[in-house]
């Protein structure tokens, strides 16, 4: 996948929900975060009891549901996990 470049902005983006203007919300991922969230990932697929990567993954999860602008479903969702 190629890296797309954008303007320089005037704060540090950080990790976490990011929208550009008016288009839809998304994800970005610093690169010195990336791999705290690759590492917590790969963890979890070879041991689903190590409870820190689901700690991780848990947060990550919910740092998504920000981006998604229908919050009756996020709300659906996040209860169903219980």
């Amino acid at each position: 996948m190629e890296i797309r470049k954008f303007a320089a902005q005037e704060d540090r983006v950080e990790t976490g929900p990011v929208q550009f203007g008016d288009d839809w919300p998304g994800y970005f991922i610093r690169g010195d975060n990336a791999f705290a969230i690759r590492m917590a990932i790969a963890s979890y697929i070879v041991n689903h009891n190590d409870w820190l990567a689901k700690a991780q993954l848990t947060a990550f999860v919910q740092d998504l549901d920000e981006c998604n602008v229908n919050k009756e479903l996020v709300k659906d969702l996040q209860e169903g996990e219980k």
